[in-house]
């Protein structure tokens, strides 16, 4: 398929829409080191408006938002909020001009009960000669809940909440944010549907339809269905610059993929054509697995070379039986044999030693330390390979081209082995992940939605991975709430509801099952 290298000339990219702005970003330039994260970068927000900001992991979306809320300071450039020129440094100071965020890995404090959460760093204004009212603090953020149509008492602890809840509460902390003050309330939503469930999106999107009528979104998401369903205008970045600003409603999905990485979009997607249909023998074999309250008798079967998806709504055990066989999470009764081995219970290490990796669903709590180096985090779990033989030294010159040989490998956009592994974007701190998991050479992969929050060109890179791994001969147990994502990787599908498997798809290359086919096992 020839591959275009620019924009389709059918669109007029350098679109402006008329009415009053509610923000403007004139010549934003933020670098790190020799590292140019964003360059000169125009963007326009319109008040009232939707916009949808695209591209790429590393296009410097994350960037744009942290200059947009305080949290980094661009090395040159202007931002206006309503006409006037601001040069706040703090998020704090951003929640004063009505900037509020919400970011794609939560930031609430597990512990504290929803309210706290909702008002943290802001109580002083509950302060009543020198008391905190906390009954204020319930009632207000009762009050923000219900007018969102959030069904959650604010007095319970946060980590009671499912991920989907809490996300719901991460939004009405934004929102308890911008009413605090009298500015125009500019909202930035980073991922917010990445780990909701379709009533959960549904709910979110009506919330932002009833409040764009007194504020301003900024939207920042891979799933280009939920810019159709939100946005007014769409802005595409792509290596740090705007390449292009124009109303949704003049493009399509194809041609918001070309702009984003600069070639049309591969028609397999899902690299289908790749999948290997003959498979070979059992490597890992699940019976009458229980775990109460999470699952009941599991039983399945995996081969080699097969992608097995595990497809369900929200609660439904996915997550959990994926734990189990990764040896993360105890079972209560069942077995699990790995190539004939019985799989010690609970137990990760024995998991290892037996060619099982595991990738996390919650990248930044579970699958990278952020505050540490690409470097520190490839090599993490890898220290018995990098000693000296017969001693406790490492040998750091090995651990330096073995996180080189893998940035290389996988494509990973990072200034170098020593980079923060947090200021890279999420697809490549998810490589990251990868390549540690894959310099163990396992036989078998255990993926927890693994592109969860990825964009088109980093998902079609994992894609490629994991088909490259099935062909290699390993095998993979897949989870993922994305339906196009399980059927057009898997070669068997197992739908889970209420922790239980209520069918089983076979999904061979030549003739995938249908998403409704699927939907009415799991609800």
């Amino acid at each position: 398929m020839k591959l275009s290298q620019t924009p389709s000339d059918s669109l007029d990219t350098t679109y402006d829409a008329p009415g009053t702005l509610a923000l403007r970003m004139t010549g934003i330039t933020k670098r790190y080191g020799s590292f140019t994260a964003v360059d000169s970068v125009d963007l326009s927000v319109h008040r009232n408006t939707v916009l949808g900001l695209v591209g790429e992991n590393g296009a410097g979306k994350s960037t744009i938002l942290s200059i947009i809320n305080g949290t980094n300071k661009p090395d040159s450039g202007t931002i206006e909020i309503a006409g006037s020129v601001v040069g706040y440094g703090h998020p704090l100071e951003a929640a004063e001009h009505g900037v509020a965020t919400v970011f794609q890995e939560q930031g609430l404090i597990p512990s504290l009960p929803v309210y706290e959460n909702m008002f943290l760093g802001r109580e002083k204004r509950f302060i009543h000669h020198g008391i905190l009212r906390r009954r204020r603090m319930i009632d207000e953020s009762a009050k923000v809940l219900h007018d969102l149509g959030v069904e959650v008492d604010p007095t319970v602890a946060t980590q009671n909440l499912s991920f989907g809840q809490r996300q719901l509460v991460e939004i009405g902390k934004a929102f308890a944010t911008t009413a605090a003050h009298d500015a125009h309330p500019i909202i930035l939503l980073d991922e917010p549907t990445s780990a909701l469930s379709a009533v959960e999106t549904d709910l979110l999107f009506d919330s932002v339809r009833r409040w764009r009528d007194r504020a301003t979104f900024v939207l920042v998401s891979h799933r280009l269905s939920d810019l159709q369903a939100l946005c007014d205008d769409v802005a595409v970045l792509r290596d740090g610059s705007l390449i292009a600003q124009l109303p949704i409603s003049e493009t399509t999905d194809d041609q918001l993929h070309e702009l984003m990485v600069g070639r049309k979009r591969d028609i397999e997607y899902y690299k289908e054509a790749a999948q290997r249909d003959a498979l070979g023998p059992v490597v890992l074999d699940v019976s009458g697995l229980s775990s109460a309250g999470r699952f009941q008798d599991v039983n399945f079967q995996l081969r080699e070379g097969e992608i097995v998806g595990l497809a369900g709504v929200l609660g439904s055990g996915k997550s959990d039986l994926a734990r189990a066989v990764a040896g993360i999470q105890k079972s209560d009764r069942g077995f699990i044999d790995v190539a004939g081995v019985p799989l010690r219970n609970g137990s990760i290490s024995h998991a290892i030693r037996q060619g099982i990796q595991y990738v996390p669903a919650e990248r930044t709590t579970e699958g990278v330390i952020l505050s540490h180096s690409v470097e520190k985090n490839l090599t993490l779990t890898l220290l018995d390979k990098l000693r000296y033989r017969g001693t406790a030294v490492l040998n750091l010159r090995r651990s330096r081209a073995m996180t080189q040989r893998w940035i290389d490998r996988l494509r990973i956009k990072a200034p170098g082995p020593d980079a923060l592994i947090g200021r890279l974007s999420g697809g490549n701190q998810q490589k990251v992940v990868f390549g540690r998991c894959l310099e163990r050479e396992p036989s078998i992969l255990v993926l927890d939605d693994p592109c969860r929050g990825l964009d088109v060109g980093a998902k079609e890179e994992l894609y490629e991975l994991v088909r490259s791994f099935a062909e290699s001969g390993g095998s993979v147990v897949l989870v993922s709430d994305n339906l196009p994502e399980i059927i057009g990787l898997s070669n068997t599908i197992l739908v889970m509801r209420s922790g239980a498997i209520t069918a089983s798809l076979e999904s061979p290359s030549s003739a995938k099952p249908d998403e409704r086919d699927i939907v009415k096992e799991m609800v």
